[in-house]
């Protein structure tokens, strides 16, 4: 009996290994048809319908995953296109604040940033975007774009408080506050300085 228990020990992590890959195959599938019907077949509805169960399907990763952030880059693009430019200033925030200070994600983060910035020119055209392209941490205070009712950014900044009812029938409140002692310092990720190459003559290069 115990050497049954040890192998299965042994083996549950290579199950989980397995079902995480599963899972993540599936939502590359999901993500890839979405984009197949908005680019190749101009069919906005289905992209959305299946980019939500990707989204969904994705909740089982960490929500700073770059399948879940490339979800919600790619929902904006899909409301952008809709002119449902909330909607697109939304998602497109969430990809942001999901990717921020993520080193895997920051190779995209400019990109993500940039197209929030799109976005917000059409969902609020009079507002100064540059304060949020700095700091795009200040979204999260943003209480119009109602960002902290996404499921995947309260689980990266805010505690979940469930508060008591007050009468027998009435539903489940909750409270969301922000855990401002764990947020990071910035969004960016400062690249290490490079040292000036050398040529043979002890010449600084600034070529590649």
């Amino acid at each position: 009996m115990k050497n049954l228990i040890l192998v299965f020990s042994l083996c549950l992590p290579l199950i989980c290994h397995a079902d995480d890959r599963s899972r993540e195959e599936r939502v590359d599938s999901l993500r890839n048809a979405a984009m197949n019907r908005f680019e190749q077949h101009h069919d906005r509805r289905n992209a959305l319908r299946l980019n939500r169960q990707a989204i969904r399907l994705a909740r089982q990763l960490p929500e700073t995953n770059w399948r879940t952030i490339e979800n919600y880059d790619d929902a904006g693009l899909y409301y952008y296109d809709s002119r449902k430019w909330k909607l697109s200033a939304q998602h497109q925030a969430i990809a942001v604040l999901l990717a921020c200070n993520m080193p895997e994600s920051g190779a995209m983060f400019a990109t993500y940033v940039k197209r929030l910035g799109f976005a917000f020119a059409k969902y609020r055209p009079a507002q100064d975007f540059d304060a949020i392209a700095a700091n795009p941490l200040l979204l999260l205070q943003d209480l119009p774009l109602n960002l902290r009712s996404n499921f995947d950014l309260r689980r990266r900044y805010f505690n979940t408080i469930k508060l008591k009812p007050t009468g027998s029938n009435q539903q489940p409140r909750y409270l969301y506050r922000l855990r401002k002692e764990q947020l990071p310092d910035s969004c960016y990720i400062r690249s290490a300085d490079k040292e000036p190459e050398t040529n043979e003559q002890g010449n600084s290069s600034s070529e590649p």
